[in-house]
């Protein structure tokens, strides 16, 4: 069984009519690292999930690349706000790692959700978790310092080092790779 089926069944039951259908639809993709998998202006019209690989969603300010997530192995990743409202995207995704996913346009999640329950069951749990994930970590990260961040994404992202440029680790964390030199170095 496909680890994306596998995730799914870590929040709901499916059958085996359900899994054919998943696997009859999906997009199954080898993306080579420094690809693009969406560009900033553009509609998002899939939702990802990662089999293996890392990938970062970010965007510019004052011509600044600003990394704003990194995602690791088994993880969902989009441009929410893009994906859901059907508007152009204000991030990027890209490919950090050689990395395998598995994606479906937001069209076909709606025709799966309609025709199994079970399925809309799961995009609800999904979107719960990560509302209840973003409110937590921002109330509480915003008040860290620049320490405590790292820590914190090495406890949640124990490889990250090794799967993500420092630089992107630093922008995401709102600090200068300088200052991430220094507190690794502690």
């Amino acid at each position: 069984m496909s680890s994306f089926l596998y995730y799914i069944q870590q929040y709901v039951s499916i059958s085996e009519e359900v899994k054919k259908e998943i696997l009859d639809l999906v997009l199954i993709e080898n993306v080579l690292k420094g690809d693009i998998l969406l560009e900033e202006g553009k509609i998002c019209k899939r939702i990802y999930f990662i089999e293996k690989g890392t990938v970062r969603t970010y965007f510019y300010q004052k011509g600044k690349d600003i990394t704003y997530w990194i995602y690791p192995d088994n993880s969902i990743v989009t441009s929410w706000h893009s994906y859901l409202r059907c508007k152009p995207a204000t991030e990027s995704i890209q490919a950090i790692e050689d990395t395998l996913i598995y994606s479906l346009t937001y069209d076909q999640w709606q025709e799966l959700y309609t025709k199994y329950n079970v399925l809309e069951r799961f995009g609800r749990l999904i979107m719960e978790e990560v509302v209840a994930l973003l409110d937590d970590f921002y109330k509480g990260y915003y008040f860290m310092s620049s320490k405590e961040k790292y820590e914190l994404l090495i406890s949640v992202f124990p490889d990250i080092t090794q799967r993500a440029n420092l630089g992107h680790i630093a922008s995401m964390i709102g600090i200068s790779q300088e200052t991430l030199s220094r507190i690794r170095g502690n």
